[in-house]
């Protein structure tokens, strides 16, 4: 046990650096079949997939003078999939003067995303270039973030770590599915932010007092948030189609088993959960550590330091909220700033579903964080109470 405690930052960091390379050698290789076409006897006759590619070199270059594009034609490896190990020709269509959102300015020895097709052992003649090979680094920065977790944190950075892991999993094993399925997702997020909430608590300050009040005052929040925007989408009348992104789901085959309007809803409470988890954590550690050094403190008093404390975090979280959601819609914000570049009328533009939205999601959010501190604080007081009352019957 005690050889455990010693090593256990080397271990984990060990453990993290080899399943960050073996992750991240598995996604070069990996694909992803759209398109499959069967015979009778089940074989597979032709079949469309994405897969990685690293470009060898570049042909040629051939204009087409009346979309103004260029078609780069390049010789790529492909590095997974029915051909991985085989090369090919793929056009990649550039267009020198347009959005650089549209544009794969990929050279030599890069890796790129490619749509490939084929049949049996043939492929295509006409293969594309889809875009950027974004996932390596990604893993990469992530290896490295848990990396330097471990390192500085050693015993809660483990722990921490381990808590973030399990809440990808949660979000992707857990309320993605139930939101594919057709289930609420205003309540689907709130099951999920309290299944986060119990789990991280739990990991990171194991079972007691403060992680039960910070468990309750942070699911607590974000429920009442959750009335709070179901009842704004009753007034406002979102859609949830507002974002360009619902274009993309809208043209899938799962769009019917969709609520637009509800998934908008659940982004509005997701991130919140965030700065609800510590603000809760933080009143409940403070009123746990003045009732360990006065015992004797009376339980209105008790939760009027909580309450002090809540209203000192209150003042930089209300900020993180404001300026979390600012930072991710800044397109938004100069929408709204720029009324010579985009010819609304700030009445029109206050109106408009989009930015409607996002007002919701601030104030929402917000709101959900005020609420947060004094529930935790009420909470944690009556767990306070319980504890002294059966200290007093046992003495």
């Amino acid at each position: 046990m005690r050889f455990l405690v010693r090593w256990q930052t080397p271990i984990a960091l060990v453990v993290v650096l080899v399943l960050t390379h073996a992750i991240y050698t598995r996604m070069q290789t990996h694909s992803a079949t759209v398109i499959e076409q069967r015979n009778e006897a089940g074989d597979v006759v032709a079949m469309s997939e994405y897969v990685k590619g690293r470009i060898l070199d570049v042909v040629r270059v051939v204009p087409e003078e009346e979309t103004g594009n260029e078609a780069h034609i390049l010789d790529i490896e492909l590095l997974g999939g029915a051909f991985a190990g085989r090369r090919a020709l793929f056009r990649n269509y550039v267009n020198p003067g347009g959005f650089p959102m549209l544009n794969v300015n990929a050279t030599i020895g890069d890796i790129v995303l490619c749509r490939v097709g084929g049949s049996g052992d043939i492929l295509n003649a006409r293969n594309l270039v889809q875009d950027y090979n974004r996932d390596g680094f990604i893993i990469a920065l992530l290896g490295i973030l848990f990396a330097v977790m471990i390192v500085i944190g050693r015993a809660t950075g483990i722990r921490s770590v381990i808590t973030m892991v399990v809440n990808g999993l949660i979000l992707y094993f857990v309320m993605l599915p139930l939101i594919h399925k057709g289930y609420d997702p205003v309540w689907t997020v709130v099951l999920t932010c309290a299944l986060i909430s119990v789990q991280s608590r739990l990991i990171v300050a194991g079972p007691g007092r403060k992680t039960y009040a910070a468990i309750l005052g942070t699911v607590g929040g974000v429920v009442i948030a959750g009335f709070i925007v179901i009842y704004a989408q009753q007034q406002l009348h979102f859609t949830g189609v507002e974002k360009a992104n619902a274009v993309d789901l809208v043209e899938s085959r799962s769009a019917d088993y969709i609520d637009f309007a509800g998934l908008l809803l659940a982004g509005m409470l997701i991130g919140l959960l965030g700065v609800a988890n510590d603000a809760a954590i933080e009143v409940a550690s403070a009123m746990e550590e003045v009732n360990e050094a006065n015992p004797d403190l009376s339980i209105p008093r008790l939760m009027t330091s909580g309450m002090n404390v809540g209203t000192d975090i209150l003042g930089t979280m209300t900020n993180t909220v404001v300026f979390l959601y600012f930072g991710m819609r800044l397109l938004i914000v100069l929408t709204v700033a720029g009324t010579a570049i985009f010819p609304f009328t700030t009445m029109q533009l206050f109106s408009l579903g989009v930015v409607a939205a996002e007002i919701v999601r601030v104030v929402a959010g917000t709101l959900g964080l005020v609420i947060t501190i004094p529930l935790t604080a009420g909470i944690s007081a009556l767990l306070h109470l319980q504890a002294r009352r059966r200290k007093a019957v046992y003495a």
